[in-house]
């Protein structure tokens, strides 16, 4: 090539703007999922966390640990229709008590995206739990 096709090939500025979509695109879409899926994590983290803490402060009720199982398990199947998880998604929850203390834990395991593997990502199973205090009876 002859110096005046070099010298006019690097002062063309026609499709500058397509590459620079081209690098700036990926970078773009990616800040744009990542705020997707976050937001999406960080609500499922946060209903669960309401259902752990709805379960314990309903157990409070119960006259025995058998019917604080009870109310938290209508609690639970309750939850179902009052916050729903979406497609592929479980959730599970455990009732105990150690002494005084009942707990209520409440598992959502999220379905695995394809576009997950992308990026970095939280686990996906949310655990949260809320513990009250329930003295026993004494006699």
């Amino acid at each position: 090539m002859s110096r005046p096709v070099i010298q006019k090939f690097l002062r063309d500025r026609r499709g500058s703007a397509a590459v620079e979509f081209a690098v700036l695109a990926p970078v773009l879409l990616s800040l744009v999922a990542g705020g997707v899926f976050y937001s999406r994590w960080f609500t499922v983290a946060a209903q669960t966390q309401n259902l752990a803490s709805d379960g314990a402060r309903a157990a409070v009720a119960g006259i025995d640990d058998a019917e604080r199982n009870t109310i938290v398990s209508n609690l639970m199947a309750g939850a179902v229709v009052r916050v729903p998880l979406e497609k592929g998604a479980t959730r599970t929850w455990r009732a105990s008590r150690d002494g005084d203390l009942y707990s209520v834990t409440v598992t959502t395991t999220l379905p695995d995206y394809d576009l997950s593997r992308l990026i970095p990502m939280p686990d996906r199973h949310v655990t949260r739990g809320a513990v009250v205090v329930i003295p026993q009876a004494t006699g």
